[in-house]
């Protein structure tokens, strides 16, 4: 069973080193995000030594590491700071931030990451019918827009990228044109079912030794292993909600016209194309949508394969939404970190419908002196995550938010 003791909380500088442990906070709360950023805050003393740790002046550029039964769970920068003084004549500090991953969010694919803004080549960072395998290219796309292979002024200090294991398939086709790296690799780790049956690929940036680090991990199936139900004892309470697609047949509409009105409309016919997906939760519901993929060439020799890849990835993310979100209750068979991880395919048993089975979107632990750790998991389909808010920055709970939640957890 979980003792506070098992999670640990160091503090690192600037220059990602070590500088020291903290272990006196009341609180913390991480909520970790299957490729996507994830968030942490933590309520702790003002005292001297925690003010040289985590304030702006003490330790400027500073961030956390956290770690669970010795594994790192999610590290990242010092985002926000405050201080309360009660009336009590308490004193608190409140430190929250997003993780490492961030820097993926808030960095752009440019079409020639190997040349400045004003001295770009192509039109478009292409990729066609590619022999590297996924994560390969997804390895790429940080290296050459972040990490140690772009220019100086966009290098990420301390980033370095894992060496691939040539996870994923072969054969993408692909272009990007100041699409954030995140967006991207998100696309990419969701086209690339492994192993049968198919898990998929999870990324994240993360401390590693004196530096941060970009990995990629293969997601398990743990549907025989890791079950949650009421009559196992391992669920506190749960709730799920099922909602229909938003499209199962995608219209994408690829190269530009070069003429507008009816003499050209042999040109715009050939440059439609349609996809369906099959579902079988609400059959008989045929929503539509249009994807403007006007970057892809029709006429290129991999128009196929790119067309292909952008119609998986519209309807995959349009799919019925099935989610469950549940306060599960570790136990020595089934403990989050030990027995299962973001992006493990996982069953859920839940009343008046079948077992669901989908993958583990996000997992928010809250440890407090009182209470001890409280954990929540949804679990479910990428549409139930991406519905919650739209956009890869909004899926993230502000920083104001989760200190005002700290604040009224007093």
């Amino acid at each position: 069973m979980f003792n506070p003791r098992d999670l640990q909380v160091y503090v690192r500088n600037s220059s990602h080193q070590i500088v020291g442990q903290v272990d006196d906070f009341t609180q913390v709360q991480l909520v970790l995000r299957y490729n996507a950023v994830s968030n942490w805050s933590m309520q702790i003393s003002a005292t001297p030594r925690n003010a040289a740790l985590l304030t702006p002046a003490g330790n400027p550029g500073g961030g956390l590491v956290f770690k669970l039964y010795g594994t790192t769970l999610l590290s990242g920068p010092i985002h926000a700071f405050g201080f309360d003084s009660g009336p009590d004549g308490s004193k608190k500090f409140t430190v929250a931030g997003p993780d490492d991953t961030i820097h993926a969010a808030a960095t752009l694919i440019w079409p020639d990451p190997a040349h400045a803004i004003d001295s770009q080549a192509t039109a478009y960072y292409a990729v066609t019918n590619s022999t590297a395998y996924t994560e390969t290219l997804m390895k790429n796309l940080v290296n050459l827009n972040l990490g140690p292979g772009a220019i100086a002024m966009r290098r990420k200090s301390g980033l370095t990228v894992q060496a691939s294991s040539n996870r994923g398939k072969t054969g993408h086709s692909f272009t990007y044109r100041f699409e954030t790296v995140l967006e991207a690799l998100t696309e990419l780790a969701r086209l690339a079912p492994i192993g049968t049956p198919p898990g998929y690929l999870g990324f994240r940036i993360v401390q590693q030794g004196t530096g941060i680090e970009f990995q990629v991990y293969s997601t398990r199936d743990r549907k025989d292993t890791a079950t949650f139900s009421e009559g196992r004892g391992n669920v506190i309470t749960s709730a799920y909600e099922v909602k229909a697609p938003t499209a199962v047949y995608a219209v994408l509409g690829a190269g530009r016209d070069a003429v507008a009105g009816a003499a050209n409309s042999a040109v715009v016919a050939k440059e439609l194309f349609g996809y369906s997906r099959a579902d079988t939760v609400f059959p008989g519901y045929r929503p539509e949508v249009f994807v403007d993929v006007g970057e892809i060439d029709p006429t290129a020799t991999d128009a196929q394969a790119q067309l292909d890849e952008k119609a998986q990835d519209a309807l995959y993310a349009a799919a019925t939404s099935i989610g469950i979100s549940m306060d599960p209750q570790d136990t020595e068979q089934l403990t989050f970190g030990k027995d299962y991880f973001l992006g493990d395919l996982v069953t859920v048993v839940v009343p008046y419908a079948d077992p669901i089975q989908e993958q583990v979107r996000e997992v928010e632990l809250t440890l407090t002196a009182q209470d001890g750790l409280k954990t929540e998991i949804t679990v479910g389909t990428e549409a139930t995550t991406s519905r919650k808010t739209s956009g890869s920055t909004k899926r993230l709970n502000s920083l104001f938010d989760m200190l005002q939640k700290l604040k009224t957890r007093k």
